[in-house]
């Protein structure tokens, strides 16, 4: 018994770190923060947008981790739960069939739009893993990654909405921000990409990729201001811009010192998850109030 137990413990740990909990999270708050802008008030409907979210962006880290478990063994680079054998690929499979599985049973309980819009969502995580295998495409790399986040905040607008301008810049402005996502994690990776796979930052080169980060901020900067001028946002958002200095700082020090990278994205991601919080709980009261 004592025995089951373990392994049950080691194949929850795995399973755990295959979802990415916390990238999940931050792929989920899009829909959240969509929802939220659309003007109207949340109902229970948006249990089903969220549950939508956080199973479809699982099914998509799950089989993201299968199709780099043979790739990551051969570069010596043992970073998710297949690749160092804690996580059977069999395991994995069921787990992504889950996760599917929960993801199309919430589609009906979604307007028809959205239903549409779910299916090119799911369509668009599988193909960047498997056959299309996006993520080894320039461009479409980073492409791929911006979309799926951009429809996530989409949906979520959709669900309490129609579709209009506001919705068009909101979308745009997730999809900067998480094709800046992409290209860090590519930069994080060069040295095993260059010798086993085709990136976007593989073809530019890191310092090239770093400015092009910089300039999806600068555009993402200048939509968030016409969000505001639109009051689509509250101007009282700017009372979090300082917070905007823990993102636009490793950058900058990464660009003048390309060893400083790892510290880059690790200091990113530390934050990031307090950014989305603090936001979430500004718009959540600025609607009650």
């Amino acid at each position: 018994m004592t025995f089951c137990f373990k392994e049950f413990a080691a194949v929850m740990k795995a399973s755990y770190r295959t979802i990415r909990f916390s990238s999940v999270l931050c792929f989920t708050s899009a829909t959240l923060v969509g929802a939220i802008l659309a003007g109207s008030l949340l109902d229970l409907g948006i249990i089903w947008l969220l549950l939508f979210s956080v199973s479809s962006t699982s099914f998509a880290f799950i089989i993201n981790d299968l199709s780099d478990a043979e790739l990551d063994r051969s570069a010596g680079v043992l970073r998710n739960s297949v690749s160092t054998g804690e996580l059977s690929s069999g395991r994995c499979i069921l787990l992504a069939l889950f996760f599917l599985s929960v993801s199309l049973a919430s589609l009906p309980f979604l307007s028809f739009q959205n239903q549409l819009i779910g299916l090119v969502v799911i369509f668009l995580y599988f193909t960047y893993s498997w056959g299309l295998r996006a993520k080894a495409r320039p461009i479409l790399d980073v492409l791929y990654h911006g979309l799926c986040l951009a429809i996530l905040a989409t949906m979520g607008f959709l669900g309490y909405s129609t579709f209009n301008f506001a919705c068009l810049l909101l979308a745009s402005l997730v999809f900067l921000l998480s094709a800046t996502s992409q290209v860090l994690q590519e930069i994080r990776d060069y040295e095993t990409d260059i010798k086993m796979v085709k990136t976007t930052v593989t073809l530019l080169g890191k310092r090239v990729s770093l400015i092009i980060c910089l300039a999806f901020l600068f555009f993402a900067l200048a939509i968030f201001c016409l969000l505001l001028f639109y009051a689509v946002l509250p101007l009282e958002i700017l009372l979090l811009s300082p917070l905007a200095y823990f993102t636009a700082a490793p950058f900058i020090r990464t660009i003048r010192n390309e060893e400083y990278k790892d510290n880059m994205l690790r200091e990113i991601k530390e934050t990031r998850l307090i950014f989305i919080a603090v936001l979430l709980a500004f718009l959540i009261s600025y609607r009650l109030i």
